[in-house]
């Protein structure tokens, strides 16, 4: 009797030192990320340091007090390539301890008043080989690969008449030719009949394809170099 006594107390004293160590080494309730602060007991101990996780919490344990980096954006690309164009996005590269890359983009086309997209072209234009060029209001264009030109330059160029009615419809001719630019839908008139083509606008202004112009006026396109050089007869 004597001895299952002593074996009851011995078992009752070792749980009593046991015990402590156990609590201590998960000291307090965990959070709702499964993570708690040890105790200033379980540190002196070497158990934990500061907050930390248990029961599959969030990976990753910090000293307590610590505080996120935050990271400075960087923009490649951050200013306008040409003044005309337009911010699009900034499109996340990568990142390092204190930065986060951006690549910024751009859309640099130019765009009609319809929102079709030109070029501007560097040609210049030759009628009947005058070396000595007119002072033209505005160059060629291209779209879709077609040349188009300022419909008032070509007039001047080949010589027709420019009449704007109370619609703001613009008319160039001469005896014999008419050439219509309907101002509500862009449409192009020869003589009275739909061409099946219209003007492109750029800031209101009407641009012809610059080929069917000359043959309507009865000219002819000899050379496309540098310059469009053509025999015209006026």
């Amino acid at each position: 009797m004597r001895k299952v006594i002593s074996l009851i107390l011995t078992i009752g004293l070792l749980a009593v030192f046991i015990m402590p160590s156990i609590s201590t080494a998960h000291s307090g309730r965990t959070d709702s990320s499964g993570g708690h602060n040890c105790s200033e007991k379980s540190i002196a101990k070497g158990l934990c340091t500061g907050y930390h996780y248990h029961n599959g919490g969030s990976s990753g344990s910090s000293g307590s007090g610590s505080s996120s980096v935050t990271k400075e954006k960087v923009i490649y690309n951050e200013f306008a390539p040409e003044p005309h164009c337009i911010f699009v996005k900034d499109v996340y590269t990568d990142t390092d301890t204190y930065y986060k890359y951006y690549e910024r983009l751009w859309d640099c086309n130019l765009y009609s008043d319809e929102g079709t997209i030109y070029t501007n072209m560097d040609n210049g234009l030759i009628v009947n080989n005058n070396k000595k060029s007119l002072s033209y209001a505005n160059s060629f264009i291209s779209v879709k690969n077609q040349s188009y030109f300022y419909a008032k330059d070509f007039a001047k160029a080949f010589g027709l008449n420019i009449e704007v009615d109370k619609n703001n419809n613009l008319t160039l001719s001469k005896k014999g030719l008419s050439i219509k630019i309907d101002r509500a839908t862009n449409k192009i008139f020869l003589n009275g009949e739909y061409t099946n083509l219209k003007v492109v606008r750029l800031s209101g202004l009407s641009f012809i394809p610059f080929r069917y112009a000359v043959k309507w006026v009865g000219g002819k396109i000899t050379s496309i170099d540098y310059d469009f050089s053509v025999e015209y007869k006026s």
